[in-house]
């Protein structure tokens, strides 16, 4: 991407939407771990385990949450 469009870095051309990405970057990343966590808890989760309500609407949150923090870089 970087030799097509000439640039030395993502977005180098779009100043406000890169420093939008970069304030972003922690939120996102953080709830992609916990969606990480949660979907690999609830793969090793008895399905008649009480605890699998909890994690499926942990991993439903934490996608809002990646879609939110994504927005129209998404």
């Amino acid at each position: 991407m970087l030799t097509v469009t000439g640039h030395d870095r993502l977005l180098a051309n779009r100043h406000v939407l890169s420093r939008a990405v970069s304030l972003r970057d922690p939120y996102v990343d953080a709830l992609s771990y916990l969606q990480l966590r949660a979907l690999a808890a609830l793969r090793d989760t008895d399905p008649q385990d009480d605890e699998r309500e909890r994690l499926e609407r942990l991993l439903l949150l934490t996608v809002n949450g990646v879609a939110a923090g994504l927005q129209n870089t998404g």
